[in-house]
């Protein structure tokens, strides 16, 4: 009942996922663009079992792929301003209590 067949969907899924890790991620040329795939990671591994029911290979899921990988580049970018912003915000706040 709860085994994984070797030719199961989800052992074909996870296969995909290990050989995009190996292949796909290390062709990023941008850094970035690798640590957003790596950011991906948890969210695939977390939705393995709504993904079973399909299988993604063509040229246009490639596209979005590398397009979502983009655009968690670009999030954690935005995160990263955001803190920095919120810490500044922070540190002159306390600066402008201590002189009033």
């Amino acid at each position: 009942m709860g085994r994984v067949m070797r030719d199961s969907m989800r052992v074909r899924l996870q296969d995909a996922m290990e050989n995009l890790r190996k292949k796909y991620r290390e062709a990023l040329k941008d850094e970035a663009m690798q640590g957003a795939f790596d950011e991906l990671w948890p969210a695939w591994a977390g939705e393995q079992g709504a993904m079973i029911y399909a299988e993604v290979l063509s040229a246009l899921d490639l596209l979005l792929l590398t397009a979502a990988v983009d655009n968690r580049r670009e999030i954690e970018g935005l995160r990263r301003e955001n803190r920095e912003a919120r810490r500044l915000i922070e540190e002159l706040s306390e600066a402008v209590g201590r002189e009033g």
